[in-house]
């Protein structure tokens, strides 16, 4: 197991996971969702070359992040929220399904 996945799985058990906090505070925390990217962007260059997608990469594009999306675009998500606020978590929104997209269609693990 690569270090970036190794640090991936730590940080996805953890109480920062962003997804988890999105899920158990029901608001956006841009800081872990960088965090979130750096990780994930660190394991996906490590595993590009090699032929392999480790799983839990996987599960978010195939199902973790469709439930994410479906919480911050909830109407309910966004009820006292700034208008600066929903602007950048639509914003934010756009970044992940254009990942997803290029992940679904191979792109992101195509050798270069």
């Amino acid at each position: 197991m690569k270090e970036s996945l190794k640090k991936y799985l730590e940080y996805i058990d953890s109480d920062e996971d962003f997804s988890f906090k999105v899920r158990m505070e029901a608001e956006w925390d841009d800081h872990a969702y960088q965090e979130f990217s750096r990780l994930m962007t660190a394991v996906i260059h490590d595993y590009k070359d090699s032929g392999l997608i480790p799983i839990p990469v996987m599960l978010f594009f195939t199902s973790g992040l469709d439930q994410l999306i479906g919480i911050v675009t909830n109407p309910l998500f966004f009820k006292t929220a700034s208008r600066e606020y929903e602007d950048l978590v639509r914003g934010r929104v756009a970044e992940l399904e254009a990942w997803q997209k290029k992940f679904l269609s191979g792109e992101l693990f195509m050798q270069s």
